[in-house]
């Protein structure tokens, strides 16, 4: 019988859920106008076959399919340094999708409630919202403006760095822009808690111990999608992340 891993994911107000833009299992953002989803880091997971929802807003994750997806990730070679150029990932939260907004507020728009838009900008760029915090667990006022915005910052949970590291120094400068603006690769969080994860990869866990299977499991899809090289040390992590959520 195959091992799965269950947990219960609160669900978002349907206010929220109003301004939830769907992923597609790429991870792409498409228009909030064309599909409508909860939960905007666990939709991937499904739409993956990593996990399922229940009728009662619970989630099993398929942990026999997440380890096989681990175990068949190239392995790294951490004696090697590679000089990190975050030029090389291209400009900073571009419009990717093209829908008119950058990264960066499409991200907040779709994670925020409560989100109120600058006047004259097409609902792009948000002035105001509250977010629930997944690496903290708690919920954090954003206020865009100078000493303010900083609050809720937009974590990649693969730095760049640290793909740079794990291979993304060989890759297009198409394949680096399209990882560094993926949304599956990122998540508005507490920005004190951004900043002390730093370039960590998968060695750092959010303090938030509910959230942490779901974090492993993306940065296991993530890098399954990029095919990162994984260090001895990143499969570690991720595997004692998944034993510890029987």
């Amino acid at each position: 019988m195959p091992r799965r891993i269950v947990a219960t994911i609160a669900a978002v107000s349907a206010a929220s859920a109003a301004a939830v833009a769907v992923w597609l299992a790429s991870g792409s953002l498409v228009s909030p106008a064309e599909s409508i989803i909860p939960n905007p880091d666990l939709q991937p997971l499904v739409a993956a076959g990593y996990a399922s929802q229940s009728e009662t807003a619970s989630y099993t994750f398929n942990r026999p399919l997440i380890e096989q997806q681990l175990d068949q990730l190239p392995p790294a070679d951490d004696t090697v340094i590679r000089a990190y150029e975050r030029d090389a990932f291209g400009q900073r939260w571009a419009d990717i999708d093209r829908n008119g907004c950058d990264t960066r507020n499409d991200l907040l728009r779709i994670w925020l409630t409560d989100v109120t838009f600058k006047p004259g900008t097409h609902d792009c760029v948000v002035l105001t919202g509250t977010l629930a915090d997944p690496f903290g667990g708690t919920t954090i006022s954003f206020t865009r403006g100078q000493g303010t915005s900083e609050a809720v910052q937009i974590d990649h949970l693969w730095p760049l760095s640290a793909a740079w590291q794990r291979g993304a120094d060989a890759w297009t400068e198409e394949k680096r822009l399209q990882f560094a603006n993926d949304p599956l690769n990122l998540t508005p969080v507490d920005g004190i808690l951004n900043q002390s994860k730093s370039d960590s990869g998968p060695e750092w866990m959010p303090p938030n111990i509910s959230y942490r299977c779901v974090y492993a499991a993306r940065m296991i899809l993530v890098a399954t999608n990029y095919q990162l090289e994984l260090t001895p040390n990143d499969r570690v992590a991720l595997e004692t992340t998944l034993a510890s959520c029987a």
